[in-house]
């Protein structure tokens, strides 16, 4: 009882803290209620066609776009501000252009996609999220966590409000694929606008050579490209393997009880990080750092477990409560997403040492073993038991990459 209240004082003891994690958790709601919506609005094969797309850029992204991104968040407070934000800024556009080249010609060339309209569409949105992201880690960075917190939710807000707004009015002038990416747009849109006062652009105090600049940011991008090929994997390629051996509509069907099943560790797992990271970060031994990730591990199990039980026998329940009829079919995979979720987040508590202790090759290591896992399962386990198939190959990948971190984490 007496570490219990332990845990429940420092919960507390930050109230900005708990503004990012009340946050986590209305943004978790703001997706439950716009997976309804989606639900009850959207068939399933164009939800699925729409998860194709949004996958093809998640990896056009994790080549060209999230590691630019996580050069800026690095150099906020050190390169950025002696620089300036010119040279960041031809580099982002520069590798936007790059990207959006080969996520059109992947979309026309593979996926016989011939729409100019949603062609403008992708370009505004790969636009306005690189900025979005940019923004959200500076104030991240600069410890601006209310800011941050409602920075995130009236994106999530904006873009449900014009998808209810959209639905209750039945306007024809968009496809259902067109207006969940017009859905993300004017979010992001409506969000920039309003804090864009927020964010400090700055000017050079001293002169580099552009060449001496992208240099370092290559060296910096490489090994996070590697990584986020195969963090890729594991995230997206169910969804390719599901379209290639089913249809487009049990894609539809399968992301959309897989948002459900994720939701309920998002929601609960950023509370622990939020705990866990001034205490891993801090100049102490990692054996210290080691005993205190086992004991959050401890009381993350224990609640985890539980959720996990109410979840398998409320399965049904709760698609019925947040999906549609259409949907019903994939409900039983809801319990074996958020299993998959349990295991993903509870590598994350222990990876934040690797992090810490600069380690960081040993997440490569882990991802790799699980993306190789996740492809072999889905290939054998999709033709067999379909969307459960797919379900069960994710526990299987995040189950590897789990045992790996531990035993590297035992190793330290």
């Amino acid at each position: 009882m007496i570490k219990t209240a332990n845990l429940i004082k420092v919960l507390f003891k930050n109230t900005d803290r708990n503004y990012v994690v009340l946050t986590q958790i209305v943004n978790a709601i703001i997706g439950l209620v716009s997976g309804k919506l989606i639900a009850l609005y959207i068939l399933p094969e164009d939800f699925g066609a729409y998860n194709i797309q949004f996958a093809t850029y998640s990896l056009v992204a994790a080549f060209f776009i999230n590691p630019f991104i996580q050069f800026v968040k690095s150099t906020n407070n050190s390169l950025l501000t002696k620089i300036g934000s010119k040279y960041y800024a031809y580099t982002y556009i520069g590798l936007m252009l790059t990207g959006y080249a080969f996520l059109v010609s992947a979309l026309y060339f593979i996926y016989d996609v011939i729409n100019f309209k949603l062609y403008v569409i992708l370009f505004c949105f790969m636009i306005l999220i690189g900025v979005y992201n940019i923004f959200s880690d500076f104030f991240t960075v600069k410890s601006k966590l209310v800011t941050y917190s409602k920075f995130s939710v009236l994106k999530g807000l904006a873009g449900l409000s014009f998808l209810a707004i959209f639905v209750y009015f039945s306007f024809d002038w968009l496809t259902s694929v067109e207006l969940l990416w017009y859905m993300q747009i004017v979010g992001l849109i409506l969000t920039l606008l309003l804090f864009y006062k927020n964010y400090s652009f700055f000017k050079s105090k001293i002169e580099v050579s552009y060449h001496s600049f992208f240099k370092r940011y290559i060296r910096f991008a490489l090994p996070l490209i590697f990584l986020a090929f195969w963090a890729w994997i594991n995230n997206f390629f169910d969804r390719y393997a599901l379209e290639y051996f089913l249809s487009l509509k049990e894609v539809g069907i399968y992301n959309a009880n897989y948002g459900i099943g994720s939701r309920f560790f998002i929601m609960l797992s950023p509370i622990f990080m939020i705990m866990i990271t001034p205490q891993v970060y801090a100049l102490i031994k990692p054996k210290v750092k080691k005993r205190i990730i086992i004991k959050y591990f401890k009381y993350y199990s224990i609640i985890g477990l539980a959720l996990l039980g109410v979840i398998f026998i409320t399965r049904n329940l709760i698609g019925n409560i947040l999906l549609s009829e259409a949907y019903q079919d994939g409900f039983v995979i809801i319990f074996w997403v958020a299993l998959a979720f349990f295991i993903l987040t509870s590598i994350h508590l222990f990876e934040s040492i690797f992090y810490s202790e600069n380690k960081t090759k040993i997440i490569l290591y882990a991802n790799i073993v699980s993306a190789v896992v996740n492809i072999i399962a889905n290939i054998v386990l999709i033709p067999m038991y379909g969307l459960v198939g797919a379900a069960i190959a994710t526990v299987i990948g995040f189950m590897m990459q789990f045992i790996v971190v531990l035993y590297k984490f035992n190793k330290l």
